[in-house]
């Protein structure tokens, strides 16, 4: 049977590691040596992906890169599945608490989602909030979590209100989290949006969070807004920025009209807005082929919204 093969997108949700990051230690240290997707794209085995956790776990303890790397190959733990490690001996074992920690706490949180106990969730959300940093939460633990347990439906081991249920727990966190930023009527705003028939919200309400840090107002128009009511928004309200989330080939693909439709209007407009494509099915950044004002961002929420405001200066 063929292994399944990650996306270096997926890669970096289940690690928590930047798409940059990954290639940096690839390429540099010849951690993994990737397969090809038929595109060209890099495509990741789960032992691929258990390696970088547990370099991961080695540099949170404070070892540099490369001192890790020799320990990895040294040690022979090249195929030694992530949930092993343990029992790889004391010398891979030690450095590993971090990464143990956090997947403790995916574990609980995929067990509380999958019997749908709001309570509890909520409990352990709060007690997690109190101990550590919202990055760590949003980004270490409740995305991965959502992303195997979206993984876990499309096998069929867990329900779609399974699944459901965890999104919206994740999706009201977020929007309560985002009325914690008084934002002024001066600062840019960009609107985020899912892409014309995208209905997968988590990533952009990341986004959308990640935007209020670096010091925009945001409005979010939901998941699927119908395309009038976005291009009414940019005559109406001339916004700084548009951002949308696309989680699939499929849905940037049949998106791609209305992204060059928006990008001539802003055109005839003379108008200085920029439009941002975002999400999992993107692996690269790039201008949109075709337009002047649309560009495609990869990486995870908080790296692209630095992306966006270093690409919009005040």
């Amino acid at each position: 049977m063929n292994k399944r093969l990650h996306t270096i997108k997926e890669v970096s949700l289940r690690t928590g590691l930047s798409t940059q990051l990954i290639r940096k230690w690839e390429e540099r240290y010849g951690v993994v040596s990737p397969a090809r997707f038929p595109n060209g794209y890099r495509g990741y085995t789960k032992e691929h992906v258990d390696t970088f956790l547990w370099l991961k776990s080695r540099v949170d303890a404070g070892v540099p890169i490369g001192l890790a790397v020799q320990e990895f190959q040294s040690t022979g733990l090249l195929a030694v599945p992530w949930g092993d490690v343990a029992e790889a001996g004391p010398q891979a074992a030690a450095p590993s608490t971090s990464g143990l920690r956090s997947e403790a706490y995916r574990r609980q949180f995929l067990s509380y989602f999958l019997q749908m106990d709001y309570r509890s969730s909520q409990q352990l959300f709060d007690q997690l909030m109190a101990l550590h940093q919202v990055d760590y939460v949003l980004l270490q633990v409740l995305q991965p979590t959502l992303v195997e347990l979206g993984e876990m439906w499309e096998r069929g081991r867990a329900s779609e209100f399974q699944e459901h249920f965890g999104s919206h727990f994740v999706r009201d966190r977020l929007l309560a989290m985002k009325n914690l930023y008084n934002a002024s009527p001066i600062q840019p705003l960009v609107v985020t949006a899912c892409a014309p028939y995208e209905r997968h919200e988590i990533g952009v309400l990341y986004f959308g969070f990640y935007a209020m840090q670096q010091g925009f107002r945001n409005v979010y128009l939901g998941a699927a807004p119908s395309e009038k009511g976005i291009l009414d928004c940019l005559r109406e309200s001339a916004p700084r920025a548009f951002a949308f989330g696309v989680s699939t080939p499929h849905v940037f693909n049949d998106s791609l009209p209305f992204f060059r439709q928006l990008d001539e209007d802003i055109s005839a407009g003379n108008r200085q807005t920029k439009v941002f494509v975002g999400g999992r099915a993107i692996e690269e950044d790039a201008v949109l082929s075709g337009t002047r004002n649309v560009y495609l961002l990869a990486g995870d929420a908080k790296e692209t919204a630095a992306k966006i405001r270093a690409m919009l200066p005040t």
